[in-house]
């Protein structure tokens, strides 16, 4: 399986609002077909709650940790998240937006992204008796069926404050006829706001630049930075799921403040 970086350079990165790839046909279609089809079931992805106990528009997760060990996952999806949260992807990344990585964050990395312990990030997060410095993820994710009224499952916001990077790679059903979903990227109106870790940024705080569409096989990917504001758009009421794999490294420890530079 090749990774979801491969082909990707300098010149692909957009930068407005700020630096991010986004990827058509990121897979092969045979590996993606092969993937899709094997994608968990709401089911299997809630623990086996039942359907109808399932909140409305929320979203639940599968670490790559977990879909590794799991035996009744196809062995596409085991190698799939061992690839993508490996230190060989943490280094692909790192290459590919050397030019953008904030200095906050370098400092915090000694000024580079090598040599460093890393392991696989578990549900709550780095062990801290490993002492580990740099946790990977590449975890299986939904957004539940919206029943009633339209939603957003989350506004405008950064990702954590100790966050390296983001990455969606989106599985749309070929049956999911939902309106809505996009990833939304945004700008500041008037700076950075003081609480950068709020679950969702004020509606007058910010302004929408650009909308990228719930797509299949579509991947995108962006560094953390003070800029790097985003939040998924209105879905309407819909019996499908919005499935997606969340690529991510975090720190053990926040790095990104009030007031730090621009990436």
């Amino acid at each position: 399986m090749r990774s979801l970086l491969a082909g990707l350079g300098r010149a692909d990165i957009r930068t407005a609002p700020f630096p991010h790839v986004v990827v058509s046909d990121a897979l092969d279609p045979a590996v993606y077909r092969d993937l899709a089809a094997g994608f968990p079931s709401l089911e299997r992805m809630t623990w086996q709650m039942p359907p109808e106990k399932v909140p409305n528009n929320r979203r639940y997760v599968m670490p790559a940790s977990s879909v590794i060990d799991a035996p009744d996952l196809p062995v596409g999806w085991q190698d799939f998240a061992r690839l993508h949260s490996s230190p060989e992807f943490l280094t692909g990344v790192a290459a590919l937006f050397q030019d953008y990585w904030p200095p906050a964050l370098m400092a915090a990395l000694g000024g580079q992204f090598e040599g460093h312990p890393i392991s696989r990030l578990r549900m709550l997060g780095l062990p801290a008796e490993a002492g580990l410095l740099i946790g990977q993820d590449a975890r299986l994710e939904v957004n539940t069926p919206v029943r009633d009224q339209p939603s957003s499952v989350r506004g405008p916001h950064l990702d954590t404050l100790n966050r390296l990077y983001s990455g969606l790679f989106y599985l749309r059903a070929p049956e999911d006829d939902s309106v809505g979903g996009e990833l939304i990227l945004y700008r500041w109106r008037h700076g950075p706001s003081a609480d950068l870790g709020a679950f969702t940024q004020p509606a007058d705080a910010v302004e929408e630049v650009v909308r990228i569409p719930y797509r299949a096989n579509q991947f995108v990917l962006f560094p953390q930075n003070i800029h790097a504001l985003h939040g998924v758009g209105v879905r309407h009421p819909t019996p499908h799921l919005r499935r997606y794999v969340f690529i991510t490294a975090e720190l053990n420890r926040d790095w990104l403040a009030p007031l730090e530079g621009d990436a």
